[in-house]
Parts: C-alpha cells; sequence; structure tokens
C-alpha cells in the first residue's frame, strides 16, 4: 500500500520555488498518492536530487505538470531511467493513429523536458531528440497514408511503369536537426514525376500526392482531446499558400531557375530530407544546389540579407521582448552564420551544413570568423536557445517573448539555473548588445555610398569625374591622390566614367555596386607608392567584370578583399591575367588552400562536361590557368616560399602531363590499335623530363624538356583495323602529345615543350627505343648530355619502363671518370653558353652570368658526375638543393661551400620569380632591386667555388 505523504524532504524543495507554490504542493502530493508502494520506492530509491528536480519541473513547466498528474506512473520510469516510449502498434485506424501520435509526442516530450533541464549543458541532446521525435511522427504518418492511399488507389508510377518516389524534405529548424520544445515544422512536400496509379480506382499522381500531402498534415497537426502532434508549416513551398501542395522535382527546380527568390535561397540552406524517400530527396537538392550556392563568392547573398532585415524590422511582433526576432536575437546570429554560407559555400562545400553551430564551427575552421566572435556567436547561441526553451515549456506554446511579469521572470530564471532575475536580465541584454553589433557589421554598407560631399577627397573626386567635363579636372582632388601624372589619370579615369559601358550599359545594381566601389579604389590608391599605375590597373580590371554584379560585389562588399587585390595588382603580370580572366578572382581572393592533393578529382570534375578533345585541352588549359594563378598569387602575397612553390608548379605540370599522355594514348588505341612486344605483351610508352621539371623545380617561364621512350620491337605493327609499324605509332604518338600540350586554343597553350635534349638532339627521332636511349648514352653521349641526365626522372606513362630507364640512368652516372677531363668538358660547355648571350655591363643575369644559377647547377652536376662511382646515392636525387645537401652529406664539399651555393640557389630563384611577376627579365641592375648587395656577395661566393672546384673558363668574365 503506498504512503499518503510525500518525503519531508520535499518541503524543503518546495519553498524554494519561486512560483506556483500552491498549485505544484498539491501536483507533488496528488502524484505522489497515485504511485504504488513499488513506484514510491522507485522514486525514494533515485535520490534527494530527483525529487529536487521533480519539483523544479513542476514549477517550471505547467504542460509537464499536467501531464504527469494524468500519467503519475511516468515518473517511478523517469527516476529508474526507463524509455516512456512504446513501439506503435503496427495496424491502426485513423482515431486511433491519431491518439497514437499524440501520445507517443507527450510520453517523449516529457522525458525530452526532464533531461533538458537536469544541471549542465544538454542543448545538443535536446534539439537532436526532438528533431527525432518530429521525424518519427512524420515516418508514422507517411506510413499509415501510403497504405490508405495505395489500398484504394495503388502505386503511383511513371509512363515506363516505374514506382514514383516521394520525399518529405524538411526546413528551417527541422531541417537543421535542432529543433524547439514546441515548434512547427517548416516542409516541403516532393514527388518524382507525372503519371497514374496503378490500382483498382487509378487516379493522377499529382493528385495521389496531394492527398498524401494533406494525410501527413491533418494526421500531425489536427488538435484532439490528447492536444497536437506538430504544428505543420508549408509557407515555405514554391509560390507559398498560392502554390500546390506538392510539386513534382522537375517543376520545383524549375520555379526556382525561373522564379527563386534571395529569401528562398536563404530557407533552402537548411532543406534535408526528413520522410520518406531519402535517396531521391539528396538528389532534389543537389539539383537545387547551384541556385542556393553559386560557384563563385557571393557577395550580393548580402542585399537579400538587407531586405529580410527590413522585412524583421517591418513585423509587428518583432520587439526587445522577442529573443528570436528582436535586435541580437537568435535570427541575427543565423543570418550571420547563413550570410557567410552564402558567400563562401559555391567554394567551399564544408560550408554546407545546415546545422547553425555545425557551421559556425567550419566557418571558424576556414578562417572567416574570427575566434573571439565564434566563441561570442556559440555562447550567445546556446544562451538564447536554452531560454526559447524554457519560454516554450510553460506551455507547450511556441513563443520567444520573454516575460512581462516579475514572477514569470522568477520562473525563467529557475529553469535556466540563473542567480537572480537580474543576473539574467543582465546577461541577455549584454549577448543582444554584442550580436547585434557583429550582425551590424556583417551588413555594413561601404562608408563612401554614404558620405557627404567633402568628407573624402576620394569620393569627391569619383562624384566631380562623372559629371565634369573632361577638360575640367580639380587640381587640389588630383593632388590629393598624389598622382604623379596627374592630366593623364584624370583623362584615364574621366573616359571610364563616361564610356558606354557604365554609361549605358551597367545596370542600376550595377551602378550602385560601382559608385561604392570606386572611391574605394581610388583612397587604396591615395596610399599606394604607385597611385597611377595602380589605378590604371585597377580600371583594366573593373572594366573586365562590369557586366559581372557579383564580381562588383565581392569587391565593394569586402575591403579585406580589395585590399588585397591591391596588392595582387602591383604584380604586372597578376593585373593582366586577372584582367583576362575575371572568373578567376575568387579563386585567388579568397586564398584557399592549395591542396595538390585535390587536384586530380577537381581537374576530373571539370572534364566531366567536355564532350570532345577540343574541350577537353580547354577545360584542362583553364584548370592549370587557374591553379598558376593561384600559386603565383600565394607567391606573391608571401604566402608561399620559393622551395615550397616550385615543386607545386612541377606536380602542376605532371599531372597535366599524365592527363595529356592518357589523351594520346587512348586517341591511337582507338585509331590504330596496340602495338605489342615480341611475347604479346602490350608495348610501353614512358615520357622522361629533364631540366627544371626533373629537377622538381619548375619555375612560372619553364619550358617542358622531355624525352619519349617505348619498347617494342622495330619490325612490329599495331593490332588495330588501320595498324601501322611500331616506330610510327610512337611517333605519333609523341607528336600527338606536343599537340595537346603546346596547341594554341581560347585558353591558351598548356606548356611549351622542348624535345632538344634527346638521342642525336633535333636531328635523331622524336621517340627512342629503350635500347637505343641506353645505347646512345654508353657509346656517343657527350658530356652536356650525361650532365642532363642527373635531373632526368621519368613522370608519365608505364611504371616498368620507368624503373628500367632509372636503372640506365644509375649506370650512366656511375661510370668512373676523369676528373680533369670532365672539368674540361664542363667549363667548355660553360664558356659556349656564355658566349652565346650578351650580358650589359654593370649588370647582373641571374641565369647566365658568372656565379649564377647555371654555374650552381655546373657545379652541382660535375660532382654528382665526378663521384657517383664511388657515391652511388648520389644519383638517387634529381633535384639541385637535395644534390647540393647529398654532397655535403658524402663529405665531397664543405658544410660551408655547401650552405654558400643553397642560399645563392634560393635567393637567385626567388629573385627569378618575383621578377617574372614584374614582366621583367633576369637580367638587374644597382637601380632595379633592392637586393643588389645580397646578389652580389652570392655571386662572388659561387665564383670562388668555381674556380676552385673547377679553375678559370673560357670567356668569363
Amino acid at each position: 500500500m503506498s504512503a499518503s505523504t510525500l518525503p519531508e524532504s520535499m518541503s524543503a524543495t518546495m519553498a524554494t520555488l519561486p512560483v506556483d507554490g500552491p498549485a505544484v504542493g498539491s501536483a507533488l502530493q496528488a502524484i505522489w498518492e497515485a504511485l504504488t508502494a513499488t513506484e514510491q520506492a522507485a522514486v525514494l530509491g533515485a535520490g534527494a536530487a530527483f525529487r529536487q528536480h521533480w519539483a523544479r519541473v513542476l514549477c517550471i513547466s505547467p504542460f509537464a505538470r499536467a501531464l504527469l498528474l494524468r500519467h503519475p506512473h511516468w515518473l517511478p520510469a523517469l527516476a529508474q531511467g526507463q524509455s516512456l516510449s512504446p513501439a506503435f502498434p503496427p495496424e491502426l485506424g485513423q482515431d486511433a493513429l491519431f491518439a497514437a501520435l499524440r501520445q507517443f509526442r507527450n510520453r517523449r516530450m516529457v522525458e525530452i523536458l526532464w533531461h533538458d533541464r537536469l544541471p549542465g549543458e544538454h542543448y545538443d541532446e535536446t534539439v537532436s531528440a526532438l528533431s527525432q521525435l518530429a521525424e518519427d511522427c512524420l515516418a508514422q504518418a507517411l506510413s499509415s497514408g501510403e497504405k490508405i492511399l495505395q489500398e484504394r488507389h495503388g502505386q503511383p508510377r511513371n509512363g515506363q511503369g516505374e514506382a514514383v518516389p516521394f520525399v518529405v524534405l524538411g526546413m528551417g529548424k527541422l531541417g537543421g536537426s535542432e529543433l524547439n520544445l514546441s515548434s512547427d515544422i517548416d516542409l516541403l512536400f516532393v514527388y518524382g514525376e507525372g503519371g497514374v496509379t496503378d490500382g483498382p480506382l487509378s487516379i493522377d499522381n499529382g493528385d495521389y500526392f496531394q492527398r498524401l500531402g494533406r494525410w501527413i498534415i491533418q494526421a500531425l497537426d489536427t488538435p484532439t482531446a490528447d492536444g497536437f502532434c506538430f504544428r505543420v508549416d508549408l509557407r515555405l513551398r514554391p509560390f507559398g499558400d498560392a502554390g500546390p501542395l506538392c510539386l513534382p522535382a522537375a517543376a520545383m527546380e524549375q520555379y526556382y531557375q525561373v522564379h527563386g527568390r534571395g529569401w528562398e535561397r536563404y530557407a533552402l540552406i537548411k532543406a534535408r530530407p526528413v520522410a520518406g524517400d531519402r535517396r531521391f530527396g539528396a538528389q532534389v537538392l543537389h539539383g537545387l544546389r547551384p541556385f542556393v550556392y553559386r560557384r563563385y563568392l557571393d557577395f550580393t547573398a548580402l542585399d537579400t540579407l538587407r531586405e529580410v532585415k527590413a522585412l524583421m524590422d517591418a513585423e509587428e511582433q518583432r520587439g526587445p521582448d522577442d529573443i528570436k526576432k528582436g535586435l541580437g536575437g537568435i535570427r541575427e546570429i543565423e543570418f550571420i552564420v547563413q550570410s557567410l554560407q552564402l558567400i563562401h559555400g559555391g567554394r567551399n562545400p564544408a560550408l554546407r551544413g545546415t546545422n547553425t553551430l555545425a557551421v559556425l564551427h567550419a566557418l571558424h575552421a576556414a578562417g572567416l570568423l574570427p575566434t573571439d566572435d565564434t566563441a561570442l556567436l556559440r555562447e550567445a547561441y546556446l544562451f538564447y536557445r536554452n531560454t526559447e526553451h524554457c519560454l516554450q515549456m510553460v506551455h507547450d506554446r511556441q513563443t520567444q517573448r520573454l516575460p512581462r511579469k516579475q514572477a514569470e521572470w522568477e520562473r525563467l530564471a529557475c529553469a535556466l539555473h540563473q542567480e537572480s532575475v537580474a543576473t539574467l536580465q543582465e546577461t541577455l541584454q549584454q549577448f543582444r548588445r554584442q550580436v547585434h553589433e557583429r550582425f551590424a557589421l556583417t551588413l555594413a554598407v561601404p562608408a563612401s555610398s554614404s558620405m557627404p560631399a567633402g568628407a573624402d577627397p576620394s569620393t569627391d573626386l569619383w562624384r566631380h569625374v562623372q559629371h565634369a567635363p573632361l577638360t575640367n579636372p580639380v587640381p587640389t582632388l588630383l593632388a590629393e591622390h598624389s598622382f604623379s601624372s596627374p592630366e593623364q589619370t584624370w583623362q584615364r579615369l574621366w573616359r571610364f566614367a563616361h564610356s558606354r559601358d557604365v554609361q549605358s550599359r551597367l545596370s542600376a545594381s550595377g551602378r550602385t555596386r560601382l559608385d561604392q566601389l570606386l572611391p574605394l579604389v581610388l583612397s587604396l590608391c591615395r596610399r599606394d607608392s604607385q597611385p597611377d599605375a595602380l589605378l590604371d590597373r585597377f580600371l583594366q580590371l573593373i572594366e573586365a567584370i562590369l557586366s559581372r554584379a557579383n564580381y562588383l560585389a565581392l569587391l565593394a562588399e569586402n575591403p579585406i578583399f580589395l585590399g588585397r587585390l591591391a596588392q595582387l595588382l602591383q604584380s604586372p603580370w597578376l593585373a593582366r591575367e586577372l584582367a583576362h580572366y575575371p572568373v578567376l578572382l575568387d579563386d585567388v581572393l579568397s586564398q584557399p588552400r592549395i591542396g595538390v592533393g585535390e587536384w586530380p578529382s577537381a581537374l576530373t570534375a571539370q572534364l566531366l562536361s567536355a564532350d570532345d578533345l577540343e574541350e577537353r585541352m580547354d577545360a584542362l588549359r583553364r584548370f592549370k590557368n587557374a591553379e598558376f594563378l593561384r600559386l603565383a598569387a600565394a607567391h606573391w602575397m608571401g604566402q608561399l616560399r620559393t622551395a615550397e612553390l616550385l615543386p607545386l608548379l612541377s606536380e602542376l605540370a605532371e599531372l597535366c602531363l599524365r592527363t595529356a599522355v592518357q589523351w594520346a594514348e587512348g586517341e591511337m588505341l582507338r585509331r590504330h590499335g596496340q602495338p605489342r612486344r615480341d611475347d604479346g605483351q602490350p608495348a610501353q610508352f614512358g615520357v622522361i623530363a629533364l631540366g627544371k621539371l626533373g629537377g622538381k623545380e619548375m619555375g612560372f617561364a619553364s619550358d617542358l624538356d622531355l624525352i619519349y621512350l617505348y619498347d617494342a620491337p622495330l619490325d612490329g605493327e599495331s593490332d588495330g583495323p588501320q595498324p601501322l609499324p611500331n616506330p610510327t605509332w610512337f611517333a605519333r604518338l609523341g607528336q600527338r602529345l606536343i599537340h595537346i600540350l603546346s596547341t594554341l586554343t581560347r585558353a591558351g597553350a598548356l606548356y611549351q615543350i622542348d624535345m632538344r635534349l634527346r638521342p642525336s638532339g633535333q636531328s635523331g627521332p622524336l621517340v627512342t627505343t629503350l635500347q637505343g636511349f641506353a645505347d646512345y648514352q654508353r657509346r656517343h653521349a657527350w658530356t652536356w648530355e650525361h650532365q642532363a641526365l642527373t635531373r632526368a626522372r621519368p613522370i608519365a606513362g608505364d611504371p616498368d619502363l620507368g624503373r628500367r630507364f632509372a636503372q640506365i640512368r644509375q649506370e650512366i652516372l656511375c661510370q668512373p671518370r676523369d676528373l680533369q677531363s670532365l672539368a674540361a668538358d664542363v667549363r667548355a660547355m660553360r664558356a659556349r653558353i656564355h658566349s652565346a648571350k650578351t650580358i650589359p655591363p654593370g649588370s647582373f643575369h641571374l641565369k647566365l652570368s658568372p656565379g649564377g644559377l647555371t654555374d650552381i647547377e655546373f657545379l652541382v652536376q660535375f660532382a654528382m658526375l665526378g663521384h657517383c662511382h664511388s657515391h652511388p646515392g648520389l644519383a638517387a636525387s634529381t633535384n639541385t638543393v637535395a644534390s647540393i645537401q647529398a654532397l655535403a652529406e658524402a663529405g665531397l664539399w664543405q658544410a660551408d661551400e655547401a650552405a654558400v651555393l643553397e642560399s645563392a640557389w634560393i635567393l637567385y630563384r626567388t629573385w627569378e620569380t618575383r621578377l617574372w611577376l614584374k614582366l621583367r627579365g633576369p637580367s638587374v641592375t644597382p637601380e632595379t632591386t633592392s637586393a643588389w648587395q645580397a646578389l652580389m656577395a652570392a655571386q662572388r661566393g659561387i665564383t670562388r667555388i668555381w674556380q676552385q672546384q673547377l679553375g678559370a673558363a673560357e670567356g668569363r668574365n
């Protein structure tokens, strides 16, 4: 028999409750008396903390209090950690189903609410459990609706007789798996395509799915004696309340392409399949991705955010007591996150999540939100959402309004475990102020667009140039910008402002963007050491993007990107390339991490839409150009050291070359069949890289020094419908490969190919047999050809042929050589190169002057050829710096000599790349370089080592 009075320990708890004391006390007593002795023992066994939490829950949630009064046996189940949610019966009629769904929902709500208000942070578990509850109820409603409809009308099928899929897409908080305690669920209903059902009472598929949608809404939303299950909102569907309840996937995609509005992009960010055919749902969302996430950095998304904010400001319910819609509230945090998603998500798939906190973390990981801002937004969001839950658990109502009465404030403070109402209000006020400050920064309009005349000389200059005649420049405004040629710069700026593209072809939004952008550009030019040149490069680029509103927005909305662009435009080469290929702007400004491992998959994705070889060649060039430009920009901005840059340029060339080899071989096999060896196996073909590519030290201007080798009998032929003799087959393969690599297409040339290092040079065959190459190297090669072999490595084609080539290379390099004869040959070759190039007096040619790059490379090659026979490990490397280090480790060079050579090589290659990006050659003078003293010191060091190792050479000066 159960005890009739509560445990005495409950009295102390009752005294601490802020509101509803008598009602809570009465409820506690009624629930306790309804329990059996066994159930009371379970409650007592759970401890005093459990009983105190029981009293708190009844105080902070009259909704839970009423349910526990109706179902007192839920309490001992909670005490013992048991689930309150039984499984659904397999067969239910409509009334029984509606009752079961609501009872299931009420049980889970009490269980979720109970655990949510335990001490500690439980937000993630709470919203996940609430979202799963909604999905479970949706699945049950959908299943029962399909069963009823299919018994009458059969299965919906398309014209080919295939079953037509249906999916429920969750939007808003359900889509983000972050549902509130008393939230509506925002849904979209989508089906596959038209057709008819296959049952006795056949109906059109559209009619079938409309009925199914209405059934789901009725099953979840209809109030009964047990309350409701979930309020359903379908206003986010295409055409809103005026649109059909369900749409086929193609019609939905067409709607967003033609009629989609900016705010709908924000809504679709959170869409995910929550019931029905989820694989079909994923396909639907994939088709909508181009509407939501643009391929470029999309700062036009901020315009939509401003429009949405204006609507928020006009809402009647919005006010200081609204924790969702008020200033600095939940919605402002969500919009900060979502606007950054829309801007950057097209380029960064990691930002395409649906959950607010998960995306907030991804934004920080991508470097788009500072650590302090991320921490603040996360902390504020958790506090707001917990507050929202505590407001909604009072009466199971969807509300975000803060209390107006003191008693309700005390209830909320108790629910949130706050010390006092004053502490709670102060915390809320502080969060709202800090969040709104960051929201305002996200929406900030550049100050120049609203700056009054006279407040900024750049704004005044742009306004003046638009309205003044060409012959009326303002000297004071031009003087503010320190132009070295003010008259010429005025004319350039005036002609731009009055050009046909600006005056008559620019859209209204484009004009607004331009008026925001130009004062910012002029302001940047004012602070530059060469304002005339920088302004001209800016104008060339802006002329190239005038018709692209997204790029104007990219620069006008983002001062950080604009400042970064100003640095890039100080390189004439980068300025020229960006003006020619403005589509690459967001590639270089967003500073994506350069991941070589991602290149193959990225290239494959870009080639998918290419239908023939010409389109593939164009796509390959565009890919190379984009990555090349990104590498150049990173190096120019100091984010990529020379030692990191050169291997990346080499890897990029290798990927392009391997791709071209696959295409060339595939075309030859289709036309002429497969050449074979004597044993019937496919013949082997390989590409050997020498020079800069062989040494993994490609520069921006490097050619590809290549040798083509094959292994097949000279008297054999291919086995195709149009057979060719093996030598002809491989010669055409080599020609085809050169065509793919060097032909000029709309996207430019890929690489220039240099085949002069092949056996017998330009007089020799384009493609050589492996045996012929080996015989030539053993019997006829000159010393300079063995020097070239020190930097040779296989990079494409058959791996086995590559391994056999490496064995031949090792053999040749390790031949014993007379050091004096070798030195004479190297000196003679160096003198020949020097005599072929005229270097102006007083200048230093980074490559060819005495003590330059060629001398460093010849010193390394001399040492390798002279000592590989006694130190065969030296042949392992093809890279200049690695070989210098290997020679020092082998004791053949002093450590200080190796350090001089290595530092000089890096210094020269760094200046070589910097000068190339300035569109200048490799010759420097004291007037053209800031590092003249360092370069001269390096030259003296290299010259000294040369004389020690090789002696004087003819023609050196």
